[in-house]
């Protein structure tokens, strides 16, 4: 008796499963049709994302090497500090490429940060799990899924009609495509799928020793060791019986030589909200009246064109009239006296009319300002959400108003700096920053417990950088970290069931053909040409579902991180990782991938957990199409996009200018580099990751476009990292490791997917034929498990602490280091002064450790974090004079015109000005190296210093007539137009950073 389901091919409209017209989608039925539109979607999305791809290589070869190339392309080989510039791009594109490819891992390592070489490291080892297994099993399984599978054969059906089966495109390569009869080939399926899985987890576990090792090196060498950051913990959580410096150096002296508490450094954090109150208020002041300033010499410079002439100078009475200048003696002794006079100041302002721009402009071309008197007898400025307020009124000129506000608001700030110890205005938080002499004993401070109770004093954090903490959360306890959890996670189940909308939306788009023969409702669609629906079904879902995930979630998981009360940044982009992978992976592949939304799947899954591999085997083989039009957009469309940057060229020739107002903005904008937000680069690509293990055994092409997308990525992310990206934030690769963790969540979807996929197969007798296969792969399920679970325990202690077996060639090696800078320093001092300097040698040392040996009283001086801040402001202070004075040098006269040759002078110039910045400790005296680590892990707002007014230089003469009338305010108001012109079209051009710019900013990068 002949089986039911047995393939009539008889009766079959082709020749066997092996023709052509089987393949691009049989005879020209309406359900073969379907499969038609499907597999020219495929096409028309690769076609498309190839030309994009094209365009943005094209575009990118003929731009790197010009003028906007410099600075789109290449930023690095100007805009850095030295030790981080690289050589330029090479033009020709065959040397390009050679160079991308040649680029050392060293080097890597050094311009690009560990998180830089680890990220490309990434990439790396994806390509060496998926490109050996794209190699074995598509040769293996593409022949035994085609070869006389389904296709469109007719078969026989239990009431003795025929039937016809509807596997066309790309599904006859794939699973569902193998006869019924002839299921014995399911053991191929198998064979691969433990191909997979041994070959993935051997080629994790290596990446996992790598990171391990690289990552120690990292952190043992001496140019890391040296480093402050190296050498100090974050202790949250404190009891308020440690809260002071002498208790908890009492506490940590254990882990220093003979308890000597000389060499830790204690910083208890306090709450500095009022200063920062205060100082944020000021530095909006500044940006507008920089706006304003600016504004009002546009306006003059514009009527010196039309007029061809200069208009005059300001004129003065030549009177020295004490009470119309602030004195900078007098503020300390009185203070009163310093408010009366700006009062004073502001009147004159008020009733000034021998500016020169009046020469140029009607009086009333200045902006005012609406003003009323307040119960304190100073006048403050109106507010429409204040209407109820009465009192006096009064109108006065904005550019006055500011002027005063900012200088009132100085001396404000600076009677705050001089109390920062006050229990009253600064209350003391629950963490603490502690630095001991040497690595090792942070380590094994931070490994140990620190307090008898639970959950005091913990957590702790090793490698915290000072640019890298997040201060607003320096007070958050175990309960309030616990509460914010809870809460972050509800938030982040709202975002999944919110967003499990217009993903479901865009998955069923993609099947649009199919729904307008199934939905009765969507029949009007099957009028439309089909590559109306190939076209809206392949590249425009593909690229609207990458829109949607790429730029509003990532920024999300980034607000629930800090939420969650991340205490640095490193903290939150690992938080960040956490949440937008399990964001990707739920909504981008899950729900995707069983076309279903969360509201239905939660509920079905919690009635019956077993209907898992059920729900995933009947769902995943028919979503594999849709998978190969996202990964040919990643592929082609976005690496090609990566490369080619087209958003920040929109940004900075178009966008931006339109909105660039002032000398500081033109600064920001000419040098500032972008930097990768890691949390969110390595979570889309683990997820990518994950989607090839997925569909390797079930539909292994994917392998193919896998193995594309990580090839095109690795060249485009390795020109990004060495030429044009800056690493601001350093996990030292602990992202790297936690993506190799999220890999399992895809090889464990496969495993489970595989179980249920052999489970369904029915052999032409409609019994199950491949319950064997699906034993063995729950065995290899929980072999899996148990090796995952086997090697993190093996692991974990080696991915954050160092081990002790290190210490001493890692010691002799800093020592070594320390002699190196020390013969330097004293060869530089006696080529100087002609003295020789041995015994300053161990001073110098020792200020470059950070600690103060038998030096009572720096360290009762330390105690006061006023005198710490204020000796940490007299250094910048002087740093910043020596520094402008190194930049003063370098500014030339710019050619007149603004050609191209004005441009490359203005960011040659720029480049300069830049290179004068220290950017190494040693670049520093031991005072200055001292003082500044001293400071370091204070809160940078009692670092702040009073603002400078930039405003450019201009031929009408209005700058240098601001910086004479602004002179009265002394101190508490600076102006400066050093480094910034107006132009003859009016625009700004800068040639170094502001004024004002803290003068240790590129010192960040070696805390």
């Amino acid at each position: 008796m002949e089986s039911n389901l047995t393939a009539d091919n008889g009766n079959s409209s082709s020749n066997g499963n092996g023709t052509f017209e089987t393949f691009f989608g049989g005879p020209p039925a309406d359900v073969s049709a379907q499969a038609g539109i499907q597999l020219r979607a495929f096409f028309l999305n690769l076609a498309v994302s190839l030309s994009l791809f094209g365009f943005a290589l094209l575009a990118f070869f003929l731009l790197k090497s010009a003028a906007i190339g410099r600075r789109i392309y290449q930023p690095k080989t100007y805009l850095v500090q030295d030790r981080l510039r690289v050589d330029t791009v090479p033009a020709d594109p065959i040397k390009w490429i050679r160079r991308i490819f040649t680029i050392r891992d060293d080097e890597l390592k050094t311009k690009c940060g560990l998180d830089g070489y680890f990220f490309i490291r990434f990439l790396r080892a994806v390509l060496l799990i998926f490109v050996p297994l794209m190699i074995i099993v598509v040769t293996v399984l593409l022949p035994i899924n085609y070869n006389k599978g389904k296709g469109n054969n007719f078969y026989s059906t239990t009431d003795g009609d025929n039937a016809q089966w509807n596997v066309a495109g790309l599904d006859t390569l794939s699973w569902q495509n193998i006869d019924p009869a002839r299921t014995n080939r399911y053991w191929a399926h198998l064979v691969c799928a433990v191909l997979v899985v041994s070959w993935s987890l051997f080629r994790m576990y290596r990446e996992k020793i790598h990171f391990i090792d690289a990552r120690q090196r990292f952190l043992t060498s001496p140019e890391h060791r040296i480093k402050a950051s190296a050498r100090t913990i974050l202790v949250t959580n404190i009891p308020s019986e440690y809260r002071s410096k002498e208790a908890l150096e009492a506490l940590y002296d254990v882990f220093v030589d003979n308890d000597d508490r000389s060499r830790l450094v204690v910083w208890v954090n306090r709450d500095y909200k009022p200063l920062r109150k205060l100082v944020g208020k000021r530095r909006s002041l500044r940006h507008a009246l920089e706006k304003e300033e600016l504004r009002i010499m546009r306006l003059c410079n514009k009527m010196l064109g039309k007029n061809g002439n200069v208009a005059g100078e300001s004129q003065t009475d030549g009177k020295d009239d004490r009470n119309s200048r602030v004195s900078d003696d007098e503020y300390p002794m009185r203070q009163e006296q310093v408010q009366q006079r700006l009062s004073h100041i502001f009147e004159q302002d008020c009733a000034e009319g021998k500016q020169l721009w009046r020469n140029y402009l009607k009086p009333s071309a200045a902006s005012q300002v609406s003003l009323i008197r307040g119960k304190d007898d100073e006048w403050k400025s109106t507010s429409f959400f204040k209407f109820w307020v009465a009192g006096e009124s009064r109108k006065a000129p904005k550019v006055a108003w500011l002027r005063t506000e900012i200088a009132r608001l100085t001396i404000q700030i600076d009677a705050l700096l001089t109390d920062l110890d006050n229990d009253a205005l600064f209350k003391k938080q629950n963490s603490a920053f502690i630095q001991f002499d040497r690595q090792m004993a942070a380590h094994m401070a931070c490994s140990l417990v620190s307090h008898s109770k639970a959950g005091r004093m913990s957590p702790r954090f090793l490698e915290v950088a000072p640019h890298e903490v997040v201060w607003a959360n320096m007070d958050v306890t175990s309960l309030g970290r616990f509460v914010r959890s809870c809460i972050a996670l509800v938030l982040f189940a709202a975002i999944l069931l919110l967003w499990g909308v217009p993903t479901t939306i865009l998955g069923s788009l993609s099947q649009l053909a199919s729904l307008s023969f199934t939905v009765s409702w969507l029949r009007w669609l099957r009028s439309w040409p089909s590559w109306i629906l190939g076209l809206i079904s392949g590249p425009l879902v593909s690229i609207l579902l990458a829109l949607l995930i790429q730029l509003v979630v990532p920024a999300l998981a980034r607000k629930l991180a800090v939420l969650v009360g991340s205490p640095t940044k490193t903290k939150r982009e690992v938080i960040t990782q956490n949440f937008y992978f399990t964001f990707l992976f739920i909504e981008l592949v899950f729900l995707t991938a069983v076309s279903s939304s969360v509201v239905k799947i939660v509920p079905q899954i919690i009635d019956n957990p077993v209907s898992i591999p059920t729900l995933l085997a009947t769902n995943i083989p028919t979503s594999a199409n849709y998978f190969f039009n996202y990964l040919i957009v990643q592929s082609l469309s976005y690496s090609g996009s990566v490369l080619f940057q087209f958003l920040r060229i929109l940004y900075i020739t178009t966008i931006w200018p339109w909105f660039t107002q002032t000398p500081r903005e033109e600064a920001w904008l000419q040098t500032t580099i972008p930097h990768q937000m890691w949390g969110n680069v390595y979570a889309l690509f683990t997820n990518f990751a994950a989607i090839g293990f997925i569909f390797s055994v079930v539909s292994p092409l994917i392998l193919v476009f896998v193995s594309v997308t990580f090839s095109l990525f690795w060249v485009a992310y390795r020109h990004n990292y060495y030429f044009v990206q800056r690493n601001k934030i350093d996990t030292h690769g602990l992202l790297f490791n936690n993506a190799l963790s999220q890999l399992f969540a895809g090889i464990y979807v496969m495993e489970i997917a595989l179980i249920g996929l052999f489970l369904l197969v029915r052999d032409s007798n409609d019994n199950v034929a491949c319950k064997s296969q699906a034993i063995i792969m729950i065995v290899v399920l929980i072999l899996t498990a148990i090796f995952h679970f086997v090697m993190e325990q093996h692991l974990r202690p080696l991915y954050e602490f160092l081990p002790v077996t290190i210490e001493d060639t890692a010691a002799d090696a800093e020592k070594r280091l320390l002699s190196t800078i020390r013969d330097e320093n004293r060869v530089s001092k006696d080529e100087e002064s002609g003295v020789d300097t041995k015994d300053d040698d161990v001073d110098s040392e020792t200020a470059l450790n950070g600690t103060m040996d038998g030096a009572s009283d720096d360290r009762a001086q330390s105690k006061n974090m006023s005198t710490t801040a204020h000796n940490a402001r007299k250094v910048l202070l002087g740093l910043g004079k020596n520094t402008a004075a190194r930049i003063k040098d370098f500014q030339v006269h710019l050619p007149a015109q603004p050609d191209i040759s004005r441009r490359q002078e203005v960011a040659d110039q720029l480049s300069a000005a830049i290179a004068g910045y220290p950017d190494e400790l040693t670049d520093l005296t031991p005072h200055e190296r001292a003082v500044q680590l001293k400071a370091a892990f204070q809160d940078p707002v009692t670092r702040e210093s009073a603002p400078v007014i930039w405003i450019p230089q201009d031929k009408a003469g209005i700058s240098e007539d601001v910086l004479r009338q602004a002179a009265k305010y002394g101190r508490y108001l600076q102006y400066s137009n050093a480094g910034a012109y107006l132009a003859d079209n009016n625009k700004v051009e800068v040639t170094q950073p502001a004024p004002d710019t803290r003068p240790d900013w590129l010192l960040d990068w070696v805390l």
